[in-house]
């Protein structure tokens, strides 16, 4: 029986995670929303344990699920062959999935408001994916100011 080289193996579980996780921007975007929902459930309960493990759920949530909006965003900037149509699709699409989830994650949840739970994911993921988009495009294709 071989013994299996555990680095190895984490580097194959890294580089297959990574074709659908954008690990940067997921790691960037678990910080801004975990220190957000560390803020407001502080504020409103005062209690260090409490807001802490919310903080630690949504930089969870977040790491995953927006690495993986992001890489999706990435997809579509860079796939699609017309620039306008690739920039739109790479914002609308990855915004629209990601505001339905965390809404749809905070009313099965039973969140006491889950719209306004919404709100700084809706107000955060449309201009990240925008610039995202408009980077992630940039790099493949140069200036890239031809909307073929």
């Amino acid at each position: 029986m071989k013994r299996t080289d555990h680095s190895t193996l984490a580097g194959r579980i890294t580089r297959f995670g990574a074709r659908y996780i954008d690990y940067k921007m997921g790691l960037a975007g678990a910080v801004v929303m975990a220190s957000i929902v560390f803020w407001v459930n502080f504020e409103g309960l005062h209690q260090f344990p409490g807001a802490t493990t919310a903080a630690l759920k949504q930089g969870t949530y977040t790491f995953l699920f927006g690495g993986s909006i992001m890489r999706g965003c990435e997809y579509l900037a860079t796939t699609i062959r017309r620039r306008t149509a690739a920039l739109v699709a790479a914002t609308i699409i990855p915004s629209a999935v990601a505001i339905c989830l965390t809404f749809g994650v905070h009313h099965l949840k039973g969140t006491p408001k889950p719209v306004a739970s919404t709100i700084p994911t809706a107000v955060l993921v449309i201009p990240s994916t925008a610039i995202w988009g408009i980077r992630k495009r940039k790099q493949i294709t140069g200036n890239d100011l031809k909307s073929t």
